[in-house]
């Protein structure tokens, strides 16, 4: 196994796919981290009177978390893309039969290539990390950002909605055997259909969750709902007066949609969700290659 991982290692090493798509990520992750974060300042500009009457000061409200995570959720578009040529690529290109005939057996093949491929979900997702980051400080001015408790705990989630998007990009391409689509499946559902339909579901749909039960929904909902869950407990801890049911479930409607995840059910339950999805698309991906005519 120790063998077929460092194989697996050096194949992706020797190519140039993970920097070709890591560098995007970074990209992607610093700018619209840095656009984001000048957004929630103007806002934050915008409602000062409101906050003082509440007795909040706005430099006092990191605002900057929801920068972060709406940055961190886009740039999973890359890890995801990553993972989905893992396989396809190779069924394609027929180069997975060599593989598959000098190894032990199929499962070994495929589970090294699970590790090596969740490694590289957590170093796409550190280095998104550090790029929404330096994004948000860049674009805040006063380097404003969450306590760097809450900031961790942003970054943490943030990493792991990374290594499961890797993962189920990994078994789309797995079940569908073909890049081309499963990158046209994955990233018309991740950029345009996902995002559009939990949009319509929770305009349409007042109060409900269901647009949080959606894969794309459940992996902005890992990350929104922590960042609006800090924002609330910080807000909370800077006003005299505590708030009612009724306002905190409109506060988590307000801040889960500014993070980019309308609808989404609280962290540990999104996470929990989006964990099976990845599950159900991983190993469906996996048994369909153990049987897969590679002839």
């Amino acid at each position: 196994m120790s063998r077929l991982i460092k194989a697996e290692f050096r194949k992706i090493l020797t190519t140039k796919m993970w920097w070709a798509l890591l560098i995007p990520a970074v990209a992607l992750a610093l700018g619209w981290a840095w656009l984001s974060a000048i957004a929630f300042t103007d806002v934050a500009t915008e409602i000062e009177d409101a906050l003082d009457l509440a007795g909040v000061n706005d430099a006092e409200l990191s605002l900057s978390s929801l920068a972060l995570t709406r940055a961190m959720n886009f740039a999973t578009l890359f890890p995801m893309t990553f993972g989905a040529l893992a396989l396809a690529s190779e069924i394609n290109r027929r180069t997975i039969t060599t593989s598959f005939l000098t190894a032990p057996n199929r499962a070994s093949v495929l589970g090294a290539k699970a590790v090596v491929y969740t490694v590289w979900g957590m170093v796409y997702g550190a280095v998104v990390a550090v790029a929404a980051s330096l994004g948000v400080l860049i674009g805040t001015g006063d380097g404003t950002l969450p306590e760097t408790s809450d900031w961790m705990i942003i970054l943490f989630t943030g990493i792991i909605a990374c290594v499961l998007w890797t993962l189920l990009g990994m078994g789309v391409g797995a079940l569908l055997g073909s890049p081309v689509a499963a990158l046209v499946v994955l990233l018309l559902y991740a950029a345009l259909v996902g995002p559009v339909s939990e949009l319509i579901i929770t305009l349409s749909t007042e109060g409900s969750n269901v647009a949080g039960l959606m894969p794309n929904g459940s992996a902005n909902g890992l990350t929104g709902s922590t960042a609006a869950q800090l924002l609330f407990d910080q807000i909370q801890s800077l006003t005299p007066d505590q708030p009612t049911p009724e306002q905190r479930e409109d506060f988590d409607t307000i801040a889960r949609a500014g993070a980019g995840a309308p609808g989404a059910f609280s962290m540990w339950i999104s996470g929990l969700i989006f964990l099976g999805w990845t599950a159900l698309f991983f190993v469906t991906g996996m048994l369909r290659n153990q049987r897969r005519d590679i002839t």
